[in-house]
């Protein structure tokens, strides 16, 4: 009889119970890559008195929406390496240390 009960066992799926009351709404950043010149003035400023960078390039800018509707732009910079340096600023051109 056990042995009965056991193949049973063994034949029987388990079932999930889903709920189709539940919905999930994720919301994520926009990210628009955007040429270094459309960047606001503070942010170049910022970047053209910064000591550590005036031997690099600007290889890539990005504007960030977060969801909470405020705006950074993450920029890369060309420094010889294989991984760029990136740095993130604030519209009003203050570094944003991640």
């Amino acid at each position: 009889m056990s042995a009965m009960l056991a193949a049973g066992a063994a034949f029987t799926t388990p079932t999930i119970a889903a709920s189709s009351n539940l919905l999930e709404i994720v919301q994520q950043e926009e990210k628009v890559k955007i040429v270094p010149d459309a960047m606001p003035t503070p942010v170049k400023q910022t970047i053209a008195g910064d000591d550590t960078l005036q031997n690099l390039t600007i290889a890539e800018a990005w504007q960030v929406t977060k969801v909470d509707g405020m705006v950074h732009y993450k920029v890369g910079f060309d420094n010889g390496s294989a991984d760029k340096l990136w740095k993130t600023y604030d519209a009003q051109g203050k570094e944003i240390k991640e």
